[in-house]
């Protein structure tokens, strides 16, 4: 009996530690660390040692003092830039006389506009290759007239231009106190006389009168007349001279007749000696142009008599009409030139250092 409650006791015991063994089994995963197969275990925070580098945080933006200098922008010429407004000076072949057309945006202005008829005003002759060419160029009005002297090949369609293109607002200047007889009363508009000294403002365009020098009466129909003027677009200066340039220009207005960009020659330069040698050498032009079919005379006059610095570009009608384009700046002309055409034509070279 004895025998039989000890191996009882035994079987018991045995049950017992196989009971425990099933609901739970242990598994060393690595020296004093433990976890249970059954329930994954909940990791523990890593310590910040333990962390792997935060990526570097942006970096601010860099303060004026630490970027590097940027590029200088080109500088602006000074007046109107390239690819603003242009001016375009037409002389338009109109036989042995002066005619010139200046426009600007919407700007219209005429120098002289004469023709080369002897008849007098009153008859009316009209000037047919102006009167297409303007018609062509789509002139539809006339701001300003400038008149340098009453001559027939410089005044003669003042008022047929009037009529045709002029209005309540239109200004024509002359040299004289009064308008010339043979074309009064004006078609259109107001005169005005132009004395030397005069500074006007159109547009764009500063015009400087520079002679003749001043007289309380000038008869107006002579060489020595000639109303002389400075139109300033931009850097570029234009000088109309009519028929005359004086001697005493050195002495009254040195700086601003010197180094001229675009030039009308005298007197269509028939007779050289309408313009002093040492005035011309301080003119200096870039570009001449000259209202008859020829420029000879002009060049050998320029070279051999006054000695300019300069050698310019001569032009005149034997290329039919001229057009002289500029932004203030640069300057193009262009030869036989349609209406209502406006080509660039070439770049004048700059003025010799």
């Amino acid at each position: 009996m004895k025998r039989l409650c000890l191996l009882l006791a035994l079987m018991l015991l045995l049950c017992a530690s196989a009971a425990a063994a099933g609901r739970q089994t242990m598994t060393v995963v690595s020296p004093g660390l433990f976890r249970t197969s059954e329930t994954p275990p909940s990791e523990e925070p890593a310590t910040p040692a333990d962390l792997p580098e935060a990526p570097s945080a942006r970096e601010e933006p860099a303060t004026p003092g630490d970027l590097p200098d940027a590029p200088s922008a080109p500088e602006e010429p000074d007046g109107p830039a390239r690819g603003g407004e242009l001016l375009r000076l037409h002389q338009i072949s109109i036989g042995m006389g002066g005619a010139y057309l200046l426009t600007v945006g919407d700007l219209v202005i005429l120098v002289d506009c004469g023709s080369n008829t002897t008849a007098p005003i009153s008859m009316g002759y009209h000037n047919y290759p102006l009167l297409e060419y303007l018609e062509g160029s789509g002139i539809d009005h006339v701001d300003v007239h400038i008149v340098t002297h009453w001559h027939n090949d410089h005044c003669y369609n003042v008022n047929i231009l009037g009529a045709l293109y002029g209005t309540e607002d239109t200004v024509v200047y002359g040299p004289t106190g009064e308008l010339y007889k043979d074309l009064t009363p004006l078609a259109a508009g107001t005169y005005r006389r132009l004395c030397d000294g005069d500074r006007l403002t159109v547009g764009p365009l500063e015009i400087l009168c520079v002679g003749p020098e001043y007289k309380d009466f000038l008869p107006g129909n002579r060489n020595i007349d000639s109303l002389n003027f400075i139109v300033t677009y931009g850097d570029v200066r234009i000088f109309f001279t009519g028929d005359y340039m004086q001697s005493s220009l050195l002495k009254r207005w040195p700086d601003e007749i010197t180094d001229i960009d675009i030039l009308s020659f005298p007197h269509h330069a028939m007779e050289t000696h309408e313009i002093p040698r040492n005035v011309y050498k301080a003119v200096n032009p870039r570009l001449v142009l000259v209202s008859s079919v020829e420029r000879g005379a002009a060049r050998q006059f320029a070279i051999h008599k006054a000695g300019v610095r300069q050698e310019a570009v001569y032009l005149c009608e034997q290329e039919g009409n001229l057009l002289v384009t500029t932004d203030g700046v640069d300057i193009w002309y262009a030869v036989n030139v349609q209406p209502g055409t406006f080509p660039l034509g070439e770049l004048l070279p700059p003025r010799d250092p």
